[in-house]
């Protein structure tokens, strides 16, 4: 994206278009220079660094790592604006940005807790109706527990400040906490010091930190640069004067200059005039949504991404979890994202009519393209709602349990529906294969029982013994065997008899007696 300010006007009337396909301004003797060829000429080689900055580089990109971090454990605490009758004003800039802008060390009296003072709001900056300012703490406190200073608290600085023709000397009292809530966790973003391709330029940035919410560190903000295109005279900076013999003359102002700069801004979530803004952070309620933290690169990656695609394919790094939720929440238990009266991440309405695809955060290549998710993402779908209705069709249907057997002799009894007494369709269960006479009795001991729900060959014609068939079974039911320590008739204990376990409460129906001292029971149920 090319500057936005127009030098096309007095007195600079810059005329260069790069349209002419003027390359080089082209100067002759016994000519003189004219000041819109010099303007022109770095217009021209402007245009030049601008086309292959573009290739390599998105607007906006980072090109020297700087870095973006986001704290969202960001201590603050209020103080009261004067001490022992003194505005705290004076001297605040000095404690701030003392040692050498590191800031100096202060430790709460009560508690015992050192921190550095690393920056402060004043009212009404950022909302901010007491004097907040910026804390990392270093030692804990006394007792050991504590973490904060407390409320009411006075404050003692722990090096020596210097302020004017003013000392504070290690051991002075300064500062006085707020006495009702006092410290908070808030939430800022920084960036470090490095350099960023913007307007078609290389733009130095330099080391710099905006708070979100100095009191609450799940804000909702967008965060970037705010671009500034200025121009700058004489007036504005003494600096430009002519300084030929070693000084600024005043007399002999020198020629003006494009300045263009950048600034930490945050913006509305819903705020999408981007005409002088470029996102950097994106965060929703405290959870980071994007974080653009490396160098984005413009055509060329296009070349690199069809060469891992061919190479590589489709593929992830990270994979990313996919759930499918409700959009409103009816605060019933139907698990919704949003309340009635919330806005959707996407700006919708939540509603029935709405659900909610949600994905995790991951890595993954696509065409040959990383995308990389730092937070969950939340896309809204409709709800599929339309209906047809077909009179007729055939649905594929299996019920009940599929054994594949082989080696078979007779048919067992269907009857499904059939009245009590006209037939049964119980078969029994054994745990050895039936003999090899043509009985149809089982063999082993029996583990169970089951009804049979269909019987039929598999996919081919009955060849023979090894034909294999489909037998449907449901109901079933399988034997428990308990072996008793002493031996019981089945006239003392009837089959079908309910049973249950004096300690642990397990219930079942005799089904059978496999031997003297056994019982195999069916029906079975344990105590919960």
């Amino acid at each position: 994206m090319p500057q936005k300010t127009n030098l096309n006007v007095s007195p600079y009337y810059d005329d260069f278009d790069k349209g002419d396909n003027f390359y080089r301004v082209l100067f002759k003797p016994g000519h003189p220079v004219q000041a819109r060829e010099l303007t022109g000429l770095q217009s021209a080689l402007q245009n030049q660094i601008e086309s292959f900055g573009s290739h390599i580089f998105k607007e906006g990109s980072m090109v020297i790592p700087g870095g973006v971090t986001c704290d969202n454990a960001f201590t603050t605490v209020k103080v009261n604006p004067d001490h022992l009758g003194i505005d705290i004003t004076v001297y605040l800039d000095a404690i701030v940005g003392g040692n050498n802008g590191k800031g100096i060390k202060v430790k709460g009296q009560n508690s015992g807790i050192v921190g550095t003072l690393k920056g402060y709001l004043l009212p009404p900056e950022e909302g901010v109706e007491e004097i907040t300012l910026f804390v990392k703490y270093r030692d804990g406190a006394s007792d050991g527990e504590s973490i904060e200073f407390e409320d009411g608290e006075v404050l003692i600085l722990e090096e020596n400040v210097t302020y004017g023709n003013t000392t504070l000397n290690a051991g002075d009292t300064v500062l006085t906490t707020f006495s009702v809530d006092a410290t908070s966790t808030g939430y800022a973003v920084g960036v470090s010091q490095g350099v960023y391709f913007i307007r078609g330029v290389f733009v130095d940035v330099a080391t710099s930190q905006i708070i979100l919410d100095p009191y609450n560190n799940e804000p909702s903000y967008r965060v970037g640069f705010d671009i500034l295109e200025e121009i700058v005279n004489s007036d504005d900076d003494p600096r430009l004067n002519d300084n030929a013999k070693g000084f600024t003359n005043y007399a002999a102002p020198g020629a003006d200059r494009l300045k263009i700069s950048v600034r930490l801004s945050k913006k509305q979530l819903s705020d999408f005039d981007d005409t002088n803004f470029v996102e950097l952070v994106k965060v929703d309620q405290g959870v980071i949504k994007k974080l653009q933290n490396k160098s984005e690169y413009s055509v060329i990656k296009d070349y690199f991404a069809k060469r891992t695609f061919e190479e590589s394919g489709n593929y992830a790094v990270d994979p990313f979890k996919v759930d499918v939720v409700n959009s409103l929440n009816n605060e019933t238990g139907n698990g919704g994202l949003y309340r009635e009266g919330q806005k959707t991440e996407q700006g919708n309405v939540p509603s029935d009519d709405l659900m909610c695809v949600r994905v995790s955060a991951g890595t993954a290549y696509v065409k040959g393209f990383d995308v990389d998710l730092v937070g969950s993402t939340i896309v809204d779908v409709e709800k599929p709602r339309s209906t047809k209705k077909v009179d007729g069709a055939l649905v594929p249907f299996s019920m009940g349990s599929l054994l594949k057997v082989n080696n078979v002799f007779g048919v067992p009894y269907l009857n499904i529906g059939a009245p009590v007494g006209s037939g049964s369709n119980v078969i029994s269960l054994y745990n050895r294969r039936r003999n090899t006479s043509t009985t149809n009795a089982g063999t082993g001991l029996k583990i169970g029982e089951a009804r049979v729900y269909w019987y039929g060959v598999s996919d081919a014609p009955y060849s023979g013994a090894t034909t294999e068939w489909d037998l449907y079974l449901y109901d079933i039911q399988t034997y428990t065997t308990l072996y008793l320590g002493k031996e019981y008739s089945t006239s003392d204990v009837p089959l079908t008899s309910f049973v249950r376990g004096l300690s642990s409460g397990a219930t079942g129906y005799l089904a059978s007696k496999p031997n003297d001292a056994a019982f195999s029971i069916s029906q079975t149920s344990e105590l919960s």
